[in-house]
């Protein structure tokens, strides 16, 4: 196959899909790329591909042998890969962690939590490096030492929002950043339906945390019932918007999910695998101040809670718990107040 047409073809078809789609269907017929692309995309395409030996980027095209069984069997499958990171190969066991960029505070700290034991059990953590629950779960599953990839809707070198440079830099050390968008392209709207089809298809299952009724949390889970996959629902909040959505998918049909076992239970290729809720996580003064913590607690009010609750505790033990719980990346402190991540 000819690497040149396919990065012009893809570059077409983002660009220029009605001329894109002659050439698609004369691909279709004959099974070949035995016709002649304008001289100028073929230029671009030389060009796309000496950005990427010069940025370390990975192009692999649909026949590559590396290019993952899952997309290819779509009838609108990904045209070429570009990949950026620590890659090798995708993996056989990913579980897709998706949701709202303008979550609750519990919705970030339950994509975190399931995300940190997902990571901490071997499985590939997928999401599109928005705000809110994907970062969490970036996050959860960087911190676990885990491994996690980031779907854009942008070309591989733009990074969206700005904010996560340095999240993303981190994802390619653990992991990869993935785009099927030439070089250059922005973040723009109908980017992100072609998005999400790529992160349900590298996923076994898509797990939605928070999500509202139209949102492209959504579209990721009709894509995953489309494939094939299951899909989990995190019973949120009824009187919040951003949790009706997700909500809705389990009144339909999606798995509610309490626990991170409930995806190994009802996905056959992650069976092998368990939780290990055995380990003491928490120690019952952590735990006893992660049930109190109301969002802008200060240090006096927690103080108070637990006294109320029969816990005394020196203001330095509590200093030193607190220190501990925002290492662990369960609560942060902003304006001398602490908050649930």
């Amino acid at each position: 196959m000819d690497l040149l047409k396919v990065v012009a073809l893809n570059y077409l078809r983002f660009n220029k899909p009605k001329q894109a789609k002659i050439y698609l269907k004369e691909f279709t017929e004959n099974n070949s790329f035995e016709f002649e692309i304008e001289k100028q995309y073929v230029e671009f395409a030389e060009k796309e591909i000496k950005k990427a030996e010069k940025l370390n980027v990975k192009i692999i095209p649909f026949y590559d042998e590396k290019y993952p069984e899952a997309l290819s069997v779509l009838k609108d499958k990904p045209l070429l890969l570009y990949v950026k990171g620590d890659f090798i190969s995708f993996p056989n066991e990913a579980i897709a962690v998706v949701g709202s960029r303008k979550c609750s505070n519990y919705g970030k700290s339950v994509a975190y939590k399931i995300a940190y034991d997902l990571g901490g059990a071997g499985v590939t953590v997928v999401s599109g490096l928005a705000y809110g629950i994907d970062s969490a779960a970036h996050n959860g599953a960087l911190d676990a030492n885990g491994r996690t990839i980031a779907v854009l809707g942008s070309g591989v070198d733009i990074i969206y929002p700005k904010d996560h440079i340095n999240l993303a830099k981190k994802i390619e050390n653990n992991g990869f950043l993935v785009s099927e968008f030439p070089f250059g392209a922005t973040p723009l709207k109908y980017n992100f339906p072609f998005r999400n089809r790529i992160i349900s298809a590298l996923s076994l299952g898509v797990v939605v945390v928070e999500a509202e009724l139209k949102s492209g949390s959504l579209i990721t889970a009709t894509h995953a019932i489309e494939q094939g996959k299951e899909v989990f629902a995190v019973p949120g909040n009824i009187t919040n918007p951003t949790s009706a959505g997700s909500n809705a998918l389990i009144r339909d049909g999606a798995i509610p999910l309490l626990d991170v076992n409930d995806i190994f239970e009802n996905i056959k290729e992650l069976s092998h695998l368990k939780s290990n809720k055995d380990i003491k996580q928490f120690s019952e003064i952590e735990q006893f101040i992660l049930n109190a913590l109301e969002d802008g607690d200060t240090f006096d009010t927690l103080k108070e809670k637990i006294s109320i609750g029969n816990k005394l505790v020196l203001d330095s033990e509590l200093l030193v718990v607190l220190t501990s719980l925002e290492v662990k990346r369960y609560i942060k402190k902003s304006a001398g107040r602490y908050y649930k991540i």
